[in-house]
């Protein structure tokens, strides 16, 4: 694999991100970001964003927020303001003026038309479908006809360049086509606005997608003829679906925001997204700061890197189990606030809901399955459930047995709230602000009931009713969290203020 040719004692490496707000940001783009970031922070260096919205029909405003909104959840901060290549269509076209006036570049006449026509011969005589310089020698400038600006690229010879991922590249100038500079609508292309800005901006390194390969020699021709210092280069291997195809909305959900909306962390897309393409021995979670310390080009692949949805998955499950419980109950408020009622969402603020997120984190993937959990049990008062799939419903024996043990349940467990509540004892205390939201009831922790022993208490019960901990637990898990897989059951009966368990295990006699 090719050495790196900086050094982090003797440059500063600045490097760039550089979306079109033509779409919200794709997935495809947060990796070139990533890597950006991360090869910056790595080397202490300074990391740009720029907007490169010359495309003046299909950039919006729109875009551009949801491409700043969308680095900033990930955490990917920029260390000077961004620059939008709109603000500068003027230097661009003095730019292309000035190769003009060196000879690098000559005003173009052809119509699309006949620079269509010209690509059709090329290629019935087997030749590369280029423009066949007809304008280059051009002498004339015909008043009120239109023309694009095109660069004057050598007959001979070739360009090659040293790709710090793939190595050497090298590319003939007779297969470069005389590219367009500015269209005839005064629009810069892209070659050569990219080039202008970088300069502009003193990018020691250009990192970006492999897609990208074949622009560079156009793009270093530029830099020649402008006698502009010349940054190295580094192109990553594309992504693709399952399928070996081109990413694309098919494979599923493609932009930042929408993994945000399922629930994925920021820090665990980009541990993803890192991998895809990356290594670092045979880690697999990393943290932000494990990214930073470990990443160099040395470790990127050449090959395309295959999307793997149930890996993502399995990572965010990871991230979230590291997570504190204290962000990912701020999380659930942030984004999910719609799944909750007024009450319940006042509910899920208290450090109690903070609690209530512990016990669910351990057993989801994703932030929002976690919030789908906690509402049931923030809502205040007996919930709807669906009975229909309690394994009682094959055996009526085992239904009426399992309902009379809960009703012995509550019968016991009533006599020792209503005993510790006429002592005022209690083990620990809620918070003032736990109290005025979730009431002043005890839960069964606060009365030296915790998850052991609750687990003996209910196994007790249910070998009095001749019936397994299991048939007796769905029930009652079901009433309680309105769903047959929760968070543990034992815990939450701990937790819970005991007139909210009471009130909804009394329903089990209903269902």
């Amino acid at each position: 694999m090719m050495q790196e040719q900086d050094s982090k004692k003797n440059s500063t490496v600045r490097v760039r991100f550089a979306p079109s707000p033509t779409g919200f940001l794709h997935i495809g783009g947060v990796r070139a970001a990533l890597f950006n970031w991360l090869y910056a922070r790595n080397h202490q260096g300074q990391f740009l964003l720029r907007i490169e919205d010359t495309d003046l029909e299909r950039s919006e405003d729109r875009f551009t927020q949801d491409i700043i909104a969308s680095m900033r959840w990930l955490g990917l901060s920029w260390d000077e303001e961004p620059l939008s290549q709109s603000q500068r269509l003027k230097l661009y076209t003095q730019r292309a003026e000035d190769l003009i006036e060196s000879g690098h570049a000559y005003r173009c006449y052809c119509t699309e038309a006949e620079v269509e026509q010209m690509r059709e011969i090329a290629m019935k005589e087997g030749k590369k479908p280029q423009y066949d310089r007809r304008c280059r020698s051009r002498t004339d400038h015909p008043v009120g006809q239109s023309f694009v600006i095109r660069a004057k690229i050598p007959l001979d010879g070739s360009v090659e360049f040293l790709d710090l991922i793939r190595g050497p590249i090298r590319f003939e100038n007779v297969d470069i086509d005389d590219f367009v500079l500015i269209r005839s609508n005064g629009a810069p292309t892209y070659n050569l606005s990219v080039v202008v800005d970088d300069v502009f901006s003193e990018m020691t390194h250009i990192l970006r997608g492999d897609d990208h390969i074949n622009n560079t020699p156009k793009q270093m021709h530029l830099y020649q003829f402008f006698k502009y210092p010349v940054p190295q280069f580094a192109h990553l291997p594309m992504i693709l679906g399952a399928d070996k195809k081109k990413l694309s909305k098919r494979h599923g959900a493609v932009s930042a925001n929408a993994y945000r909306a399922e629930g994925y962390l920021p820090e665990a897309l980009l541990n993803f997204l890192a991998r895809l393409g990356w290594s670092h021995g045979d880690q697999e979670v990393f943290s932000i700061e494990e990214m930073i310390q470990f990443f160099s080009f040395d470790h990127v692949q050449k090959s395309s890197a295959v999307f793997n949805t149930e890996k993502l998955l399995w990572l965010n499950g990871e991230h979230i189990r590291k997570a504190s419980p204290e962000r990912l109950a701020q999380i659930v408020l942030d984004d999910y606030p719609h799944l909750f009622s007024e009450e319940a969402l006042t509910r899920a603020r208290t450090s109690l809901g903070v609690q209530i997120a512990a016990l669910i984190q351990p057993k989801v993937k994703l932030v929002k399955e976690l919030a789908d959990q906690m509402v049931p049990l923030c809502t205040p008062g007996v919930i709807e459930v669906d009975p229909s799939g309690l394994k009682w419903n094959k055996d009526p024996n085992l239904k009426a047995a399992t309902q009379a043990a809960v009703k012995h349940c509550l019968h016991l467990l009533n006599a020792r709230v209503s005993e510790a509540s006429a002592s005022s004892h209690s083990s620990e205390s809620r918070s003032a602000q736990d109290r005025e939201v979730w009431g002043s009831c005890p839960s069964l922790g606060q009365l030296g009931m915790g998850p052991t022993e609750v687990d003996a208490f209910l196994r007790q019960i249910g070998e009095q009713h001749g019936i397994k901990l299991g048939d007796l637990a769905q029930p009652m898990r079901l009433v309680v969290t309105g769903r047959l897989v929760s968070a543990g059951l034992f815990e939450l009966l701990s937790l819970l203020p005991w007139d909210l368990v009471e009130s909804r295990l009394s329903k089990v006699e209903q269902l």
